[in-house]
C-alpha cells in the first residue's frame, strides 16, 4: 500500500503502474475524487495505492524509482553543482 502526499503523486504513481501493467486499487477514490483537497481531515480524503502482493515488490520498486527521479527526470542529475 502507498499513500500518495499529493494529487499529482497520486496520478504520476497509478499512470506509471498502468503503463507497466500492474494492477492496482486506489482506495478512497470515490469519496477523496469528489473534493481533491478540499476535506482537510485525512480519513476522509486519504487514498491508498493498492496491488496484488505478488506484484508489491515491483510496485515498490517503481515508487521508489519515482521518488528518487530529478523533478526535470535527469537520472544522472546529482546534488553537486558544478
Amino acid at each position: 500500500m502507498f499513500t500518495p502526499s499529493t494529487e499529482g503523486e497520486l496520478l504520476s504513481v497509478t499512470a506509471m503502474l498502468a503503463a507497466r501493467n500492474v494492477p492496482f486499487f486506489v482506495q478512497g477514490a470515490g469519496v477523496g475524487a469528489l473534493f481533491p483537497g478540499a476535506l482537510p481531515i485525512e480519513a476522509l480524503n486519504g487514498r491508498a495505492i493498492m496491488v496484488p502482493a505478488d506484484r508489491a515488490a515491483e510496485a515498490r520498486a517503481l515508487i521508489a524509482d519515482f521518488q528518487n527521479t530529478p523533478v526535470d527526470g535527469d537520472p544522472d542529475e546529482t546534488d553537486a553543482k558544478t
